[in-house]
């Protein structure tokens, strides 16, 4: 009897080591991941980019920024669907709107993601209903990535004055931006700076006014 009783007691602790690491499942996280270490992740992205060619704004800058933030579900270990919200700001104005996404985990950490948006509330009228953001975006970790972002813009574009009315017809156009982006905590860091940044300026030019 005291023999058996020594040959089960390992096996005890063999199973009550394995039965937690069987009985954890995946969870919600920040720092992005597959399956079956995540079965859902937040995203805080933040970028930078620069646009190429014109888009009738010339003489501005061709700087951007894009901060886009948002929720995907792992649906297996090498796919990921989700949406975001994202607000956008260039030389054609202000705009803030929704997005779905897609990601393909290339492994653990690295990924490739393709997404499509609509900004829904513009401050500018050079960016208005049935404009199109798109982008693709490779990943190596949780945290960089470089990104490109073709788009679909329709706005208002000033033709020019004629003795009595002015034209100013909605025109269509085709963008690029090519840039970086920084997600995780750099990504919630840099839009929550931009964002005082630019209250700060718009404060400043209230009391030049």
């Amino acid at each position: 009897m005291r023999r058996r009783t020594l040959l089960w007691f390992p096996l005890l602790l063999g199973w009550s080591e394995t039965a937690p690491a069987q009985e954890a499942q995946p969870s919600f996280c920040y720092r992005a991941r597959p399956k079956p270490a995540c079965s859902a992740f937040a995203f805080t992205n933040f970028g930078t980019y620069l646009l190429l060619g014109s888009d009738n704004a010339s003489g501005d800058t061709p700087l951007r920024a894009v901060a886009d933030w948002g929720v995907m579900a792992n649906v297996d270990s090498r796919n990921a669907i989700g949406a975001s919200v994202f607000a956008s700001l260039d030389r054609l104005g202000f705009g803030v709107g929704p997005a779905v996404h897609y990601r393909r985990w290339l492994s653990s950490t690295a990924s490739v993601d393709v997404a499509l948006g609509a900004p829904l509330l513009a401050a500018t009228d050079r960016l208005q209903s049935g404009s199109v953001f798109g982008l693709v975006r490779w990943s190596p970790n949780h945290w960089f990535a470089l990104a490109a972002r073709p788009e679909l813009v329709r706005g208002s574009v000033f033709l020019g004055c004629g003795p009595t009315t002015c034209s100013v017809p909605v025109q269509s156009s085709m963008r690029m931006s090519v840039g970086m982006e920084l997600g995780w905590v750099p990504g919630l860091t840099l839009t929550a700076a931009s964002g005082i940044a630019t209250v700060v300026i718009a404060a400043l030019l209230a009391g030049v006014d």
